[in-house]
């Protein structure tokens, strides 16, 4: 095991009820090892991610922008990816785009997308430390920010791809693995090189994972969002459910 990955703790930081069964401690000490492979395993994905060498320099697409307040009727105004991420402060210079699945006719983003935006959402003033975040989505951008407003969407900001070709150049418009699909979600991340006056592509990721017996295996993105993983703790797992756009009540009868 490396110097620097993380090793097994005191199995009394792992706390249980005091009559918990012998079977259920040998069966929790054997897991708590799985789970520390794991983490190492992780980090060590992270490490050849972030020593990737650099991608392409991707071309000045033009994009539309409104204000950061939704309900502001201020003009839109025309932006690039290389404008995003180059007014980042400094050091901060890495952008990261959130793919939206909202098409050139939907008033609505797709469930899947709409929860990990809901997410982002609530992370965003903290990432916002380290990277520029963006939403792009297809659709013109009245309709991203109708949208954004109705989810209280107030931390992100939101980018209409509608006149460029970005999101087929990116292979999230009639993506590959789901060409029946008009709109892709996806993650990629891209940072402008000061000395270049240029922005590089670095990394992406989808939802598609290849195949595994036969079946599709679309777990590419579950990291990216804490839902799936807090899903993975609890005993039912995941079973079959999956994001949608009805929820249920809170505790004091009204939904959410």
């Amino acid at each position: 095991m490396p110097a620097n990955s993380p090793r097994i703790p005191d199995p009394a930081f792992h706390k249980w009820p005091a009559n918990t069964s012998d079977d259920y401690i040998k069966a929790r000490h054997a897991l708590l090892e799985e789970e520390y492979a794991l983490i190492n395993q992780i980090e060590k994905v992270a490490a050849q991610r972030r020593a990737l060498p650099p991608g392409p320099v991707i071309p000045e697409y033009v994009f539309e922008e409104g204000c950061w307040d939704l309900n502001s009727d201020l003009p839109s105004k025309k932006i690039t990816l290389a404008e995003v991420a180059k007014k980042g402060e400094v050091g901060r210079k890495t952008l990261v785009v959130y793919h939206m699945m909202m098409g050139e006719n939907n008033t609505t983003a797709c469930s899947s997308c709409s929860m990990f935006i809901d997410g982002l959402n609530g992370v965003a003033k903290h990432l916002a430390q380290r990277f520029n975040l963006v939403i792009v989505a297809k659709a013109p951008l009245p309709a991203i920010r109708a949208y954004a407003k109705k989810r209280a969407w107030n931390n992100l900001r939101f980018l209409s791809s509608r006149d460029n070709t970005f999101n087929k150049d990116m292979g999230v418009e009639e993506p590959e693995w789901m060409k029946t699909m008009p709109q892709g979600p996806g993650m990629s991340v891209f940072r402008y090189e000061e000395g270049e006056d240029a922005t590089r592509f670095c990394y992406q990721t989808t939802p598609h994972f290849g195949q595994k017996h036969d079946k599709e295996v679309i777990r590419g993105m579950d990291l990216l969002t804490p839902v799936w993983n807090l899903l993975d703790i609890t005993p039912e797992g995941r079973g079959n459910w999956d994001a949608s756009l009805d929820y249920v009540e809170k505790w004091d009868g009204v939904k959410f």
